[in-house]
């Protein structure tokens, strides 16, 4: 079996759960997937195993597979670890930013001012969070924790999806941009107290909007 075929199934199936295509307590089955990204029941079967091991998918054998609903719970636990290893890099990453680095996180917010101002869909929700992922991502090159990055990318899906909810309601675009925009504003100062005071408020926005989020949406999650 081509394992390029595998990945590439796998990341779409990803996507498509992450953006809310395929919504929480959605049947699923390799068969539909397999027709779904025209493939074999192979790498659609492949795909599934993944995302149950990843927690976004709900296998029940002998039975059917659903996509799972987001479980509250699990979102604390993936937005500490998250806050803690961001907030763990405040003191490397001042002592080592360059201007090259400064001017990613630049393009970064430049991208997401862009893509704010364009209706939400799942697509450009999704390059969205990509962008915004990137703002951060300059801060674990720098401080050269790429292992901490490859964490985040692999074991937060869940805590991803609610990002993507928050910005397919399209309530917080401004808010995100202008989080990002202070926060360069304080490197540029120099000044990593009010930084590290900021980083903190920004990842944790997370928790309210998840609150808000599951009184506007309660089928999406688990009770």
């Amino acid at each position: 079996m081509d394992t390029s075929l595998n990945q590439q199934t796998y990341e779409k199936l990803k996507k498509d759960i992450l953006t809310f295509s395929l919504k929480p307590g959605e049947p699923v089955s390799a068969q539909r997937i397999a027709e779904r990204y025209n493939v074999s029941r192979t790498p659609a079967r492949e795909a599934l195993v993944r995302l149950q091991d990843d927690g976004m998918v709900d296998i029940y054998p002998q039975s059917r597979s659903v996509i799972s609903r987001i479980k509250r719970n699990r979102i604390h636990q993936e937005w500490f670890v998250r806050k803690s290893l961001e907030l763990g890099m405040v003191d490397s990453f001042f002592e080592k930013v360059k201007k090259a680095d400064i001017d990613e996180m630049k393009k970064a917010v430049k991208m997401l001012s862009e893509i704010g101002g364009n209706p939400r869909t799942h697509e450009t929700s999704f390059e969205y969070l990509k962008w915004d992922d990137y703002f951060h991502s300059v801060m674990y090159h720098v401080t050269g924790e790429e292992l901490s990055a490859i964490i985040i990318e692999n074991n937060l899906l869940n805590y991803r999806r609610i990002r993507i909810l928050v910005d397919l309601d399209n309530v917080y675009k401004d808010r995100t941009v202008d989080d990002h925009e202070r926060l360069i504003s304080l490197i540029l100062k120099n000044d990593r107290e009010g930084y590290r005071k900021l980083l903190t408020e920004h990842l944790s926005h997370i928790i309210t909007d998840m609150q808000n989020l599951y009184e506007q949406f309660p089928e999406m999650f688990e009770e």
